[in-house]
């Protein structure tokens, strides 16, 4: 067996063939295959000519080392650039991959949405202002979501979209919750935090569901429901890696300060949980230290 599979964008052959035809239509695939069996014919004829010197510069590309470069360069993110079906399933095995916390099992359960979404292609997280006639938290900037319905929600997805519904209108997504199939929106998973942290913030122990929703925000007319939002907004998802756009204080949760309004409390925690266990680890090196330079972020002080 070998010890290393090929393939084309993944070296596993299911998530090959998967991401294949989820990413490529079937003119695309058909034309790549032609070009591939043309390829093949022309290296053929080299080979038969003894003209070895042009056939190896001819399939450097192919080389399994090239190969896994060029896929490597396209595991991350690039948080300027539009998502595609690699970038969420890079997101989706980072989410994966988090540590299970080991935690005490707590009566009052909460979910909400880490709602990815595009701005004219920007990718961007969208948030709300809560209203100011609600009792708890008013004015205060917080993620789609609310309280485990115990007698309703079967599972902490179906909490997390029913209060999104709820929430905010002009969203065209769909959960059936006899399959647990979403349509118009993917679920990647969720980001594992310490319930005993959440819930020395609210009380309450709160699990962050990570989504991405299809539709660009740009060509979306979005109706918050005025009984529990007053606003909603988005920010682009790179401004959460700017340092200078975060403030830490003793004893208190980060806030962040790059957006139209601070963000503290529980959803600072878990925005900071996002791009520290997430964003910045499934990207390189190099890219993380890119990202850092082009907006202007001094790097010397992690």
């Amino acid at each position: 067996m070998r010890a290393r599979q090929n393939g084309v964008l993944h070296e596993d052959p299911a998530v090959d063939m998967r991401l294949l035809i989820e990413q490529y239509t079937v003119n695309s695939l058909a034309s790549a295959l032609r070009d591939r069996e043309e390829m093949l014919q022309i290296a053929s004829q080299m080979a038969v000519e003894n003209d070895f010197e042009t056939l190896k510069d001819f399939l450097r590309d192919c080389h399994p080392d090239v190969v896994l470069e060029r896929r490597q360069r396209m595991r991350r993110l690039f948080l300027k650039t539009s998502f595609n079906s690699a970038s969420l399933e890079t997101i989706r095995k980072g989410l994966m991959r988090m540590p299970r916390q080991v935690t005490m099992s707590h009566s009052k359960r909460a979910g909400v949405v880490i709602a990815l979404v595009h701005v004219n292609g920007c990718p961007s997280l969208l948030l709300e202002k809560r209203s100011a006639s609600l009792r708890a938290h008013p004015d205060e900037v917080c993620l789609p979501g609310g309280m485990v319905c115990t007698k309703g929600d079967r599972t902490i997805v179906e909490t997390c979209l029913r209060e999104m519904k709820e929430e905010i209108g002009g969203f065209d997504f769909e959960y059936n919750r006899e399959t647990g199939l979403t349509n118009g929106i993917s679920v990647l998973g969720t980001l594992r935090c310490n319930w005993g942290e959440v819930h020395h913030l609210v009380g309450v122990a709160v699990t962050p569901v990570v989504c991405f929703f299809n539709q660009d925000l740009a060509e979306v007319d979005l109706v918050p429901n005025p009984d529990e939002v007053a606003e909603v907004f988005t920010i682009p998802l790179a401004s959460l890696v700017v340092k200078k756009n975060w403030v830490y204080r003793d004893d208190h949760a980060p806030i962040f300060v790059g957006g139209p309004y601070a963000i503290w409390g529980l959803t600072g925690y878990i925005l900071e949980k996002f791009w520290k266990d997430i964003l910045v680890p499934l990207s390189s090196n190099s890219v993380k230290h890119h990202l850092f330079d082009s907006l202007d972020v001094d790097d010397d002080d992690d």
